[in-house]
């Protein structure tokens, strides 16, 4: 009935009870040893490591933009500015869900698809901890309305931002020129540079890590190492919204240095305002010719460069692009042929290589033909200018047919090496990045150029700065300024000095001037005066326009073809389109026998140069000389009033 019990083993229990306590407490010791190795790993191996990364998320280092460095003129005034506004920006690494950012942004605030487009550019390529503007200029009512909702925008935060400001707008955007976004392209360009040790140290990424902007075209352009300055940096700590409490350390940037022009603003702006006035599309470039300096330099069309600061819509641009071509700067990039403003640098190269003097004399009829040719080159007088003509005749009155038969004299080969001394077929050295060459053509030219031989034909229209001569606004003032000047080529240049702070350091070029052979003179005073009998009655092809100038002026005039007439067919500009028309085209200098002032202005599909450049060239010189008289006289007369003063007191 009852089941039998066995008798518990007391010794084995307590045995298999050891047994498992042993166990249990080498698991526990194991689990202590991993977590004491664990502890030692965080807290010793990789303290420095971790502590890092627990400081990070409270405290990071800003990259702080510099000032860019300001421009005036010669006399002072502010020309290119820094102003400030307000910037709706945005940091995508702090932002969980950009499109929902976005989304809740444009429906507080006008946010166009454009502005979202160019935004979602930059963050594609760039670090995503940085921050990056989403729309600028913001109006105080978005300002105070973004501040208001700020809670809800984490990532995104409106920060006040110096933006640069050209305070007279298109009187001066083909000088100073213009800022743009930074693209990739720049970037890649910065990179290259960082591995060229020669390169500027100013133009690598890292110094563009707080800037969003840079200099695309002109002055801007040229000198945006100068003007940028460099980079500075700060710790912040922040709060878990990613909002600065305290800044820790600071190292401030580097402004960048300001520029001083030799540019006349009063100048400038009379030159575009002459231009204006008449509605002509073209260009003027005025120089002083002891230094070089480009006292004016103007090209029309023109357009706002504070519509490309902001960022410029695609309907704004487009408006842009016209058949008047503002965007194009034409007094550095449009090449048009000299005409007759090359017939004094002719004249000076024949009687410089002795194949002319000033006692020579040829037949004029009204037309040139070359040896065993019934072709007629006419002159744009048809029945000529008299029965002969000398070299002072010729360039008073223009006198093609004169010049047909020099330049067959001097040979292609002469020309092309005189004219390159005057500084044609290269650049002026100019701080403009946008400077053409033209043309200033040759046998080798030809051949690469059109894969043809040089013929006879080709050398007498370079004789009257026709065929495939071709030349800038910038190269013809110099050109003039030459021979204003004795001789001496300078290196054109627009930037007189850079200034940090009370340090002041002139602009010196490498190469600052080359002298052209002037042989005893006597024929270098032929040139000037025949120059200066052009701006004079009778006969003179400016006279017009100069005969009652208030000091002595000394220029020539030309007017180019932009169609080809046929030989048996006269020049009829009613049966023509205005594109189709000649271009107006004067250079010269003043005063005669103290020259300060060298000029050149083109004036396309204007007509004559005597009736429509030479006048716009007489409104600049006015402006400019003018005023320097009276300024001189008040000086004079303060002078006088002074030492009266200091007589009578005296006398006392």
């Amino acid at each position: 009935m009852y089941k039998r019990q066995a008798i518990k083993d007391v010794g084995k229990e307590t045995s298999m009870f050891f047994v498992r306590c042993i166990v249990a407490l080498l698991f526990v010791v194991i689990l202590m040893l991993v977590l004491i190795s664990r502890q030692v790993k965080l807290q010793v191996l990789d303290h420095e490591k971790y502590q890092t990364q627990s400081e990070n998320n409270r405290i990071s280092v800003r990259p702080v933009a510099p000032v860019r460095g300001l421009i005036f003129d010669r006399n002072g005034i502010l020309l290119a500015q820094n102003r400030s506004i307000f910037a709706l920006e945005v940091v995508p690494e702090q932002v969980e869900d950009m499109q929902m950012l976005i989304d809740e942004l444009q429906s507080l605030m006008q946010v166009s698809d454009e502005q979202v487009a160019k935004f979602q550019e930059q963050v594609k390529f760039r670090p995503k901890f940085k921050s990056y503007i989403l729309k600028s200029n913001l109006t105080e009512k978005e300002v105070a309305l973004f501040s208001v909702n700020q809670h809800r925008f984490i990532g995104a935060s409106v920060e006040a931002r110096l933006e640069r400001y050209y305070p007279y707008a298109g009187d001066l955007v083909h000088v100073l020129g213009r800022m743009g976004a930074i693209t990739e392209k720049d970037l890649e360009k910065m990179d290259q540079k960082d591995l060229d040790e020669n390169q500027d140290v100013g133009l690598t990424r890292q110094n563009y890590a707080a800037t969003n902007k840079m200099g695309k075209l002109g002055l801007e352009r040229y000198y945006e190492d100068i003007l940028h300055g460099a980079v500075g940096s700060e710790k912040v700590e922040t709060d878990v919204r990613g909002r600065v409490v305290r800044v820790l350390e600071k190292v401030e940037p580097i402004s960048g240095k300001d520029i001083y022009l030799h540019l006349d603003l009063d100048l400038q702006k009379a030159a575009a305002d002459a231009f204006k006035e008449v509605g002509a599309r073209g260009a003027v470039v005025a120089v002083e010719p002891s230094t070089g300096g480009v006292l004016a330099m103007v090209s029309l069309p023109t357009y706002d460069p504070n519509l490309f600061t902001g960022g410029i819509s695609s309907a704004e641009y487009k408006k842009l692009l016209t058949a008047e071509r503002p965007l194009y700067n034409r007094a550095v990039q449009g090449t048009y042929s000299p005409a007759s403003t090359i017939k004094p640098h002719l004249a000076w190269l024949g009687l410089q290589q002795q194949v002319i003097t000033e006692n020579t004399r040829i037949a004029d009829p009204g037309w040139f033909s070359l040896p065993n040719s019934e072709h007629r080159y006419r002159d744009w007088k048809p029945w000529g200018h008299g029965a002969t003509m000398g070299v002072l005749q010729s360039v008073v009155q223009s006198c093609d047919t004169f010049f047909y038969d020099l330049a067959v004299r001097l040979g292609i080969d002469n020309i092309y090496q005189g004219m390159f001394k005057f500084g044609f077929g290269q650049k002026t050295g100019l701080d403009i990045v946008e400077e053409k060459i033209g043309i200033l053509p040759s046998r080798e030219w030809k051949k690469t150029a059109r894969k043809q031989p040089w013929y006879m034909g080709d050398t007498v229209n370079i004789g009257i700065g026709q065929g495939f001569w071709t030349v800038t606004p910038l190269q013809l003032a110099n050109a003039t300024a030459v021979i204003a000047n004795d001789g001496i080529r300078y290196q054109l240049q627009l930037a007189k000095e850079f200034a940090q702070g009370n340090m002041f350091e002139a602009n010196v070029p490498v190469e600052s001037y080359h002298q052209i052979d002037t042989g005893d003179g006597s024929w270098l005073d032929l040139i000037k005066d025949s120059m200066y009998k052009v701006t004079q009655p009778p006969l003179g092809t400016a006279r017009s326009a100069f005969g009652d100038a208030g000091y002595m002026a000394a220029g020539k005039t030309g007017t180019a073809q932009v169609k080809s007439i046929a030989q048996d067919e006269e020049y009829d500009a009613d049966k023509l389109d205005k594109k189709f028309h000649d271009n107006a085209l004067f250079i010269g200098y003043a005063p005669y026998d103290n020259p300060q002032i060298a000029i050149a202005v083109i004036m396309e599909n204007a007509g004559g140069g005597g009736g429509n450049a030479a006048p716009i060239a007489r409104k600049i010189m006015d402006a400019y000389l003018l005023k320097e008289q009276a300024s001189s006289a008040v000086q004079n007369a303060q002078s006088m009033h002074v030492q009266q003063q200091g007589d009578l007191t005296h006398a006392d």
